[in-house]
């Protein structure tokens, strides 16, 4: 198993380790690196990268609650770009993946020669209202020794059955995040990255340089559309692109996201 390890934590990734041009491509909240190698297949000319966050997939360790954070994530990234011995990288990411992917390029422009931001989950602020709650009701549960059926408990919920009636694929993910293994003692994610935000000014994306592909869809009130325009509002050398909703086809979302990356890089 590919790990490597940066303040005591060992981190796994998936490493193409092939001549093509190197692409990190991070996961997003609760997933893990099957999630972006799903979606980006193997391809000619392009060295797919991936990670498992800390307190995600088989990176089960977070070293404290305060790690839980887009700033952390964002520099245990940078210490894989330095433990491959990466140059210039292509950088994107799902979701928290986006965020992650967004403060990176910020935060390391000298490292990266394109970004894309697939269904971006934040703006300048943390996350909505309605949002943190559905994560934090989450949260509860899991901590919740008394509760035996915590799926059944969470559906219960007004939130979930409020996110539920907005979009059935959000209410898919939101109960996913039942379904890992260690999902009790990494929950404090669910609260710490929510109220997190990559950065907060969104005037610093306007520094943003080099090609940026953005892509949305609609019906998804995790992940919202308009979320996606304000980017592309402001970056200037973006592009947006609409993929199909996962309420529509989830196969067919990830064909639209792999075709158009690979027509981006």
């Amino acid at each position: 198993m590919p790990i490597f390890s940066f303040e005591d934590i060992d981190f796994y990734y998936e490493d193409d380790d092939n001549n093509g041009e190197p692409f990190i491509f991070l996961h997003g909240l609760g997933g893990d690196t099957s999630q972006t190698m799903g979606i980006m297949k193997q391809t000619e000319g392009i060295r797919r990268i991936s990670m498992d966050f800390r307190g995600h997939g088989k990176t089960i360790d977070i070293g404290g609650r305060d790690k839980l954070s887009f700033e952390q994530f964002t520099r245990d990234t940078l210490a894989l770009v330095n433990h491959l011995n990466l140059e210039k990288v292509i950088i994107g990411g799902v979701s928290t993946g986006a965020g992650v992917a967004l403060r990176f390029s910020l935060t390391n422009p000298q490292l990266v020669s394109k970004l894309i931001l697939s269904r971006p989950a934040w703006k300048d602020e943390p996350q909505s209202r309605e949002i943190i709650e559905a994560y934090q009701q989450i949260y509860d549960i899991l901590v919740d020794n008394s509760v035996k059926d915590k799926k059944t408990a969470y559906k219960e919920t007004k939130i979930y059955k409020y996110m539920k009636s907005v979009s059935s694929y959000a209410g898919e993910t939101l109960l996913g995040q039942f379904e890992y293994p260690y999902a009790k003692d990494t929950a404090s994610k669910l609260i710490k990255i929510p109220r997190d935000c990559p950065n907060s000014n969104r005037d610093d994306w306007k520094n943003i340089i080099f090609p940026t592909l953005i892509l949305v869809s609609e019906q998804d009130p995790i992940h919202p559309y308009e979320y996606g325009v304000l980017l592309n509002n402001f970056i200037p050398n973006s592009s947006l692109k609409r993929i199909t909703p996962k309420e529509v086809s989830g196969q067919q979302h990830n064909i639209d996201s792999y075709n158009f990356i690979c027509d981006f890089v």
